[in-house]
């Protein structure tokens, strides 16, 4: 009788056993399908409540603007859409788009203590352009609120995407883009130009594109009012600190060659176009002064003179000291050790000490080579695989797109465009 007692009781533990694992399943299930992009109930939440010493809540909707050498509206804060600050002058507010610093308006409006949905954490994922003025929504849902209107005609960072919907950080909180209402950021177009010469005075169209070609590529960018970027500019873009406009274009040279001077300079000054030049400085020693340009002689180079003469338009960047070479085809850097190649760098930055970025002689790199260009300082490393300068890859492993007189200027168009595909 006892037995059978244990064996009932002994029954009835497990059918409870297996009720309760059964209910645990379906709240686990739940919990995975309502999670954030298919994340499973056990991975960190993308968002949770969080309460913030200073809150901003406007009595009325308020452009928001983000500063440069003029202060630039990027978006209208809706009135009673509380967003945390982090700081503030006599004028302005200041709070977090992406990771970048935007301004708000002082005027009639409420600052308190307040608990905020808010980010776990933010990635770096990609950026969006707004092609109208864009609603941002507190939900994934088209019936929630607007708290935000983006812009027409810039790229905005964003941190994350869900199912049909973008998420950009505004004020610590998430915000909802529909997807259907932007298009997902390429990247910025980054030209690479080095020798440039009469058409009629080319001999080949290796590294070299025409005059000719360059005039009418310049005065596309110009007639589109194209804006030339810096590289302090590109890197802000790709941390998601700058809204970047949606015709923006970065101008890049390599080697420091003379020809840029004769014929690059006064077109890019023509249209208050600025652009990169990454010098090579063991070059710029080869003449002294200003010298008479050639257009049918050997391969010259900038001096020190030329650097100083020309920093209105060009910002001068690293290419190397002495590392500007191949060894059976293989750039010498390459057999370089980090060390070696940080005290290069130090040396071609005694000549270009403003520059944040380096073009890697022959787009050649490797492990070392970026490791040294970080203990030198520099922010960027461009490379020359085609493409678009993008959140995708690292910042030392930045695409460009070669300009020679072989490229069409239909496939330039393409390009700064955004309308160009690799596969």
């Amino acid at each position: 009788m006892r037995k059978m007692y244990s064996n009932a009781l002994l029954l009835v533990c497990l059918s409870v056993l297996m009720l309760w694992i059964g209910t645990k399943w379906n709240v686990v299930e739940s919990a995975f399908i309502k999670g954030f992009g298919g994340a499973s109930a056990e991975e960190e939440p993308f968002v949770v409540e969080r309460e913030f010493e200073r809150v901003l809540t406007l009595q009325e909707r308020r452009p928001i603007y983000m500063r440069g050498d003029t202060f630039t509206q990027i978006g209208e804060l809706e009135a009673g859409q509380p967003v945390a600050v982090t700081g503030e002058d006599e004028v302005y507010y200041e709070l977090r788009l992406g990771n970048m610093t935007a301004f708000v308006r002082k005027g009639q409006e409420m600052i308190e203590k307040k608990k905020l949905l808010t980010f776990v954490h933010t990635e770096r994922f990609a950026a969006v352009h707004t092609l109208h003025k864009t609603a941002v929504y507190e939900d994934a849902d088209l019936q929630s609120a607007v708290f935000l209107q983006l812009e027409e005609g810039y790229r905005y960072p964003i941190v994350r995407e869900e199912a049909d919907w973008y998420i950009i950080a505004i004020g610590e909180r998430p915000g909802y883009i529909e997807k259907q209402s932007v298009v997902l950021d390429k990247g910025l177009p980054v030209l690479v130009y080095h020798h440039i010469l009469p058409r009629d005075l080319m001999k080949t169209a290796v590294s070299t594109i025409s005059l000719e070609a360059f005039e009418e590529q310049m005065a596309y960018l110009a007639d589109h009012q194209f804006e030339t970027l810096s590289a302090h500019e590109l890197y802000d873009y790709l941390e998601g600190r700058l809204v970047v406009p949606d015709k923006a274009v970065l101008i890049t040279f390599d080697d420091g060659l003379l020809s840029s001077k004769e014929y690059a300079y006064p077109i890019l000054k023509q249209y208050g176009f600025s652009a990169l030049h990454h010098i090579i400085s063991s070059r710029t020693d080869r003449a002294q002064g200003t010298q008479l340009f050639d257009a049918e002689g050997p391969l010259q180079f900038m001096t020190a003179v030329d650097l100083s003469e020309l920093a209105d338009v060009f910002q001068f960047e690293a290419h190397t000291n002495d590392l500007h070479s191949l060894l059976n085809g293989v750039g010498v850097a390459l057999d370089s050790s980090q060390e070696e190649i940080v005290a290069d760098l130090q040396r071609n930055l005694e000549q270009v000490p403003a520059a944040v970025s380096l073009a890697y002689p022959y787009g050649q790199y490797n492990e070392q080579f970026v490791a040294a260009a970080k203990e030198a300082g520099l922010l960027i490393g461009f490379t020359t695989v085609e493409g678009y300068a993008n959140r995708k890859a690292s910042n030392y492993e930045v695409s460009r797109f070669g300009m020679t007189e072989n490229k069409s200027f239909e496939q330039f168009v393409a390009y700064v465009d955004g309308d160009m595909t690799w596969p």
